[in-house]
Order: C-alpha cells, then structure tokens, then sequence
C-alpha cells in the first residue's frame, strides 16, 4: 500500500467541525507507514487504541515509531521510557505478528495493551522522547512526519495532539503536505523532516532532553493547568462507542469492515507459521538453493527444522510468482502425516495425500485434468515413496507443469532400486532432497543417482551439521554413555564358528569379503548374535537403576530395544519391556511399534507425561518429532552410520523444560581371539563399532569421559580411538 493511494480531501486539510476529521488522516495513514515521527504538545498511549484500526497493521507491517512530546506523561506511558527497566516480554509477543490479535488487543483495555507498547520499545519500534524547549518551556508543536514503503513522505502540522481528546473530541485541525505534490509541499517537507529528525537524534540545540525522573504525573495536574484538563478530561469514557457521534461511529466501522477483509486475505494467503520468520540458516539455504538454480541435496542435522526450510523454499516460489506446486515424497505414512500438518501450518491449501489409508486416485486425476487446463493451480501432493514409484500414481501426475517442485525427503530413498528406475519419467526442473544423512552406505551406485538428479555434490547445496546447531543452540547439548557388554561363552563359541567360516572367504589384500550368498548369510547370523546378546538385559537393567536413583524416578525416556526373538521363542521387546514392569510397576512403559494403535495418541501422552518410557524397534528411525524425550538408552545394535545419527537427533530437539539430553548405548564386544586371522576380521568389526562411540562422544559435554570408557577395548584390538576422531574430521 501507498500513500499515493489515499484519497485526500481537495483542501488537504482535515478538522472536526468538518469532513473528514483529523481522526480519518490516521487511519489512513498509519497502515501505510514504515516510519512515523511525531513532535507534540501532549501524547497519551490511549490515543493509539482510537486508532488501533491503524496501529495494528502499523505494527504487522513492521513500522517504526518516534514520538517527541513534552515532560507531561501518563505514569502507564512513563514506564515506556527506559526499556532497559522493561521486563523481557513474554511469549504473547509471538502475537504481536497477528493482525486480528493485535487489533483485539491495541483497541481493547486489557493488559496486553501495554504489553504491545513494551513489546514495541524492547524491539526498537517505539521511542518517546520527552523535551523541553528552551529555556524551561512546554512544547506546543503538533507535527508529524511519515514514510511509506516506496519512501513518499507526507508532512502534517496543526492543533491537534495526539490524544483521544484531540483526535476525537476538540475542534482540532491538520494541514498535509505530499512529497509528490507540488514545490511548495516538498519543500516545506525538507525543512520540517530534517528538523524533526534533529530532535529524535538528541541533535537539536533548542531542547532540553529529559530522562524518567523529570517526568510529571499529568493525571496530579487535573485542575491545575487548563491546557492539561483539556488534555485529560474523560479520555477513558471517550473509548467508549457510546459516546462517539454517528459520524465518528460510521468512519470506525467503515474501517474495520476494511481491516476484516484485510485479516481474512492474510488468513488465506501462504505464510510462514512462526512470527520470528526462517531462521538466518533456513534463509541461506533457500538463497544457495536459488544460486544452484533451485535443484540441490540439503544436508542438514536431524532436529534443525529440514521441513521448514524447503517448505520456505515453496512459500518463497509463491511470493515470487502468486502459486505455489510442489509434490512431497516421504518413506512412511507416519511421515506424510507429519508433512500434512506443516504444510497447513504454512496455510498451503488444495493439498492431496496420497497413501493406501486415503482415496487419492479421483482426486489426483482430477487435478491432473485440470492442470491441462489451468496450469497455474496451487497445489501440493504428498506421497511416500512406496505410492509415488507405482505407475497409478506416475500417471496422475503426468500434466503437472515442469515448473513443480519435487521435495524429496530422508533422500536416501530416492536411490532405492524401484524409485531411482521411474526418475527419468520425471521432468521436474525444481528439486530439494532431505537428508541428515544424504549417502547411502556401501552404495557408490545410488550416491552418484542422487547427485545427477538434484544436481548437488558434497559438501552439497546447503549443509548444517549437529556441531553447529548445538553450538546455535537449535539442538541441545547432550552427555554420551556408552556401556561395555561381553558376549556369554556360548555366544562367544557361535561367534568364533562364524568366524572361522568367514575367514575363508575374507580378502585381505582388499580388507574386504567376496561376493558370495554363504557370506551373506554368515554375516547375517553374526549380526543375530550381537544383536540378540544376553547380556543387554542385565546392563539395560542397571542403567535404569542407576537412572532412578539418580533423579528419583526415571520419566521421558525412549528404548531402542532388538527386534526378534530369543533362544526361548520370547519376544525381545517383551523382555525389556518386562524389567520396567518387574522393577518399577508404578512406571508406565508402552510400545511404539509398526502395530501400534493410535500412535499420535501415545506420543502426545508421553509429550504430557502420562507416559513415562516408550519402547521402539525402527519406527522412530525417521523423522517422527519427540522433542520431550530427554533420555534414549540403544539397546539395538546398529553399524548403519544414518539409524545412529537419526537416533540421537530424536532426542536432541529442544523443549522449553529439557536443559540437557542423556544418550545411553550398549557396545557388544567379543573376547579377543588367539587366532591372527580371526583377529584381522574382529578388529574390522570392533573399528565400525567404535567409530559410532567416537562420533557421538566427539560432541557430548563428557567427552573425554566416554572416550575413555572404550579405550581399554580399543587398545585390545590396537586402534586409536583418537586417530579414528581425526578420520571422521577429515
């Protein structure tokens, strides 16, 4: 908005005994402003909850206020003065970005009022500044300065103060000049502006400039001095619309007819769905995205907010050309479900999730004929990769314009055999792939699919490691407890068999073993073993012992625990499960599993504490928020470097009652064997184990504390846990 726009009176001037009245200029003015300055005989904050119609997009649109007025205030706006003295505002100021709250609130007589006052001083956006002219007199000035958006300038002189009184009440004029107008308006605006900006800068040396303790009560003066019983006299009965003429009634509601219309446009428009905006990091990314011609990989730790960043990416696509379309894959209905409600928190309409649980086919198809059509219709569909690789699905889509965006997310899947062979079918120009963990282990192959197809290589596009949003504090620090568990002898015994039989298919040149089904399959019962060690439960059971006597209870915890069975045909989880319903019967344990019901249920329990330690296997690998977990215990071995990472970035994210996260992981080790050979491949083994150790003691608060709990093991099978720490740097 301009202020070219308005339609001001032939006169330029306004008066109450007239039309329009000097209370019309404001609400004309303000919503357009970027910057305000006033130069006054008297200001009372009443006078902005007459023009809260103004004010409240004033201040949605970011304006900046500064009010020079004399040594009379309010003791509610004498607080206003020293923001040093204001307390931090709360959480409410998070409103101070609604347009309908604001108007509540600015118009309204309850205490958020003046918390919107304080919430502009504590950001710089209201400076009063209380003068005197010299030598000891009262300033009588009704002046006012104010710049639009595209920086045209309207100069207003007259009677009037900016007061509930003088805006509505008294037989009050104001005179306007336009930067655009004639010579003789711009001219007076140069003088005037620069003068006025003189005495805001403290520059002017015409005035006294007073601090809080010269201020005067003017309520104490009533009676005292006319001007100020003119000023003061039944401000608060005057809020009331009771007391307004049918004019003044007419031109509030005419105005907030015009603000209804304007809240219910910004309630359909995209946004970002927090005041603050992106963070600087989500902002960068987007910007190296736009460089890399909107394709790249966003590698990015788990718990800094991967979604929000490429769902800016969208809003900004938006911003630039009025639509938005963007297709959305992820590796689980859990996933999409999550994806679903941060889509609608950005106010993205026309959104299409595409998964067995919904009837998608009808509803894709018609968007599809559609676009034929109309190829500027918003939308944004969300599939997972299972849905989005079957040709159902490539076939709903085939008219959506090039220009779509594909958001890829957990990207590894990307690669996947059944996915990576439907990528040419796709003509996307726009692409972002979702990972904390981009590569796919011991698959050169699908690495290489990944960055030709978003046009990223390492260090890709935009990349935020776990280092750096915990030393940002987007991620919270955390303590590292891993706990040494021994094989039982007869687990040793299966273990050395296995071994012996691998060895014959070892290459030791290559530090590698040959390609071969028996290999596969030994591999695979080694796993079982570490996997399944008996003696997990028992140093399970004392951490949780020690966890309970330490903080006299144990509560928002989560537990990887192995999946299968044991040697008994009992369910491992049930095991673990088990000590906590033994031990602790009072503490309430629940499963979070593929077959569990009403899992958002479950999870907003234990968000409120009804639930104190959740059980899970895989499914809280990917992408499902507990930012209230502030203790994870591993029990379930894993050597694949993105379900280790992922894991802990479950428990990293932040909450307002979290100061510090504890990460407890049991290290399967066996006992070192006699034979050289045996030994090759267990130190091969026993060094993938320990790069995970290193890695998440690299950056916990005790380092050197877990560091050493493995440094007996390490110096048993001759590694250096130090050199290995190098290696993960370098």
């Amino acid at each position: 908005m301009s202020f070219t726009d308005i339609n001001f009176p032939r006169s330029f001037e306004y008066a109450s005994d007239s039309m329009p009245i000097p209370v019309e200029f404001y609400l004309d003015v303000l919503p357009r402003s970027k910057e305000v300055y006033l130069k006054l005989g008297y200001f009372s904050s009443k006078a902005i909850q007459v023009l809260a119609y103004g004010f409240a997009q004033f201040i949605y649109g970011g304006g900046v206020i500064k009010i020079v007025t004399n040594h009379y205030l309010y003791d509610r706006d004498a607080v206003l003065l020293d923001k040093t003295e204001i307390d931090a505002v709360t959480a409410e100021s998070g409103y101070k970005h609604d347009l309908s709250w604001l108007y509540e609130n600015l118009s309204g007589e309850s205490k958020h009022f003046i918390d919107c006052l304080k919430y502009l001083v504590k950001t710089n956006r209201l400076e009063i500044i209380p003068v005197m002219l010299k030598p000891d007199r009262m300033t009588h000035y009704k002046q006012g300065v104010f710049i639009d958006a595209d920086g045209n300038t309207i100069f207003m002189e007259g009677s009037c103060n900016f007061t509930a009184n003088g805006l509505i009440e008294n037989g009050e004029n104001l005179s306007i000049y336009r930067s655009w107008g004639s010579d003789f308006e711009t001219s007076k605006i140069e003088g005037k502006r620069s003068e006025l900006l003189s005495i805001i800068d403290k520059a002017s040396d015409k005035y006294v400039y007073l601090d809080k303790y010269h201020i005067e009560n003017a309520v104490c003066e009533i009676g005292e001095d006319r001007d100020l019983e003119d000023l003061l006299v039944d401000e608060n009965t005057l809020l009331r619309n009771d007391c307004y003429s049918e004019y003044i009634k007419n031109v509030f509601a005419n105005y907030e007819d015009k603000l209804k219309e304007i809240i219910d446009g910004i309630n359909n428009e995209p946004r970002f769905p927090y005041p603050s905006g992106p963070r600087d990091y989500q902002v960068t990314a987007h910007q190296a995205w736009v460089d890399n011609g909107k394709q790249g990989v966003f590698a990015m730790a788990t718990g800094t907010g991967k979604t929000l960043t490429a769902l800016n990416c969208l809003l900004n696509e938006y911003m630039e050309s009025g639509i938005y379309q963007a297709i959305i894959l992820a590796p689980s209905k859990a996933l999409i479900n999550q994806w679903q409600i941060e889509v609608s928190n950005f106010n993205f309409k026309n959104i299409h999730v595409v998964s067995s649980e919904y009837e998608w086919r009808r509803q894709l198809g018609a968007l599809n004929t559609g676009l034929m059509f109309r190829k500027d219709t918003s939308f944004v569909v969300i599939a997972t990769y299972q849905t989005f690789k079957s040709e159902a699905f490539l076939s709903r889509i085939s008219s959506f314009p090039k220009e779509t965006l594909l958001i890829a997310d957990e990207a590894h899947n990307i690669a996947s055999k059944g996915v990576k062979a439907v990528l040419p079918k796709l003509v996307f120009l726009k692409k972002i792939a979702l990972s904390a963990t981009p590569k796919r282990i011991y698959d050169p192959e699908g690495n290489a699919v990944i960055e030709e197809y978003f046009n990223s290589t390492e260090p890709y596009t935009y990349s935020y490691s776990m280092e750096r949003a915990i030393s940002d504090g987007i991620l919270c620090e955390y303590n590292y407890h891993p706990h040494i568990v021994n094989l039982t002898d007869d687990e040793m015994d299966k273990y050395v068999e296995i071994y012996r039989k691998l060895v014959k298919f070892y290459d030791h040149r290559k530090k590698e073993y040959k390609k071969d089904k028996i290999v596969e399959m030994l591999l695979l019962e080694r796993k079982r073993i570490i996997h399944k060690a008996e003696n997990k439960i028992n140093e399970f059971e004392k951490i949780v012992n020690n966890i309970y006597s330490e903080r006299l209870g144990i509560s928002y915890a989560f537990v990887y625990a192995p999946e299968g069975i044991d040697k008994n045909g009992d369910k491992l989880l049930d095991k673990y499960i088990g000590v906590i319903e033994e031990k602790y019967p009072h503490v309430t344990a629940f499963t979070y599993i593929q077959d569990t019901q009403n899992r958002d249920q479950v999870m907003q329990n234990f968000e409120r504490g009804q639930i104190d330690i959740l059980f899970s296997m895989k499914c809280l690998d990917e992408g499902v928020d507990i930012p209230r977990a502030e203790t994870a215990i591993f029990c379930s071995s894993t050597g694949n470097p993105r379900q280790f990472i992922q894991r802990r970035g479950r428990v990293l994210r932040r909450h307002p009652d979290k100061d510090i996260a504890y990460i407890h992981d049991l290290i399967v080790i066996p006992n070192t064997s006699a034979d050289p050979d045996t030994f090759s491949i267990e130190k091969s083994m026993m060094r993938n184990e320990l790069v995970r150790v290193v890695y998440f003691a690299s950056l916990a608060r005790n380092y050197y504390e877990a560091m050493e709990v493995c440094e007996n093991v390490a110096d048993r099978y001759e590694l250096d846990m130090y050199a290995l720490q190098n290696e993960l740097r370098g």
